[in-house]
């Protein structure tokens, strides 16, 4: 008995999968949330204030890089954790080494409830 399918892209509006889809959007969000507590935190300004896109983050400040790469003038920075007390350098790195498979569950349970099952 032959399997009929429907196109991989019908499949995929559905799930919400396609590029730039729902779950993508999602994805993006949800590293953000997940993100924030690595982010330094002093004022809230660099924290606080995010670009987010539907594939992408954005710090906007011009110190973001310098504070991402944790390094000024050849001197590592020294990072302030009474707010975020996971703060420091990449922290879109230390998110992902801490927190990943929380991440993929809640995206997961996301394409799962939205759009059916797989």
């Amino acid at each position: 008995m032959p399997v009929i399918m429907k196109p991989t892209s019908q499949i995929k509006t559905r799930l919400g999968i396609q590029p730039s889809g729902p779950a993508q959007r999602f994805l993006t969000h949800t590293c953000r949330i997940h993100m924030d507590k690595y982010v330094p935190y002093d004022t809230g300004t660099l924290a606080g204030t995010t670009d987010e896109a539907v594939d992408k983050i954005v710090y906007p400040q011009e110190y973001a890089k310098i504070v991402y790469d944790g390094v000024r003038e050849g001197k590592e920075l020294n990072y302030q954790t009474d707010k975020h007390p996971l703060a420091g350098p990449y922290w879109d790195k230390r998110m992902v080494s801490a927190e990943i498979h929380e991440v993929e569950k809640e995206v997961e349970d996301f394409i799962k409830y939205r759009g059916g099952s797989y």
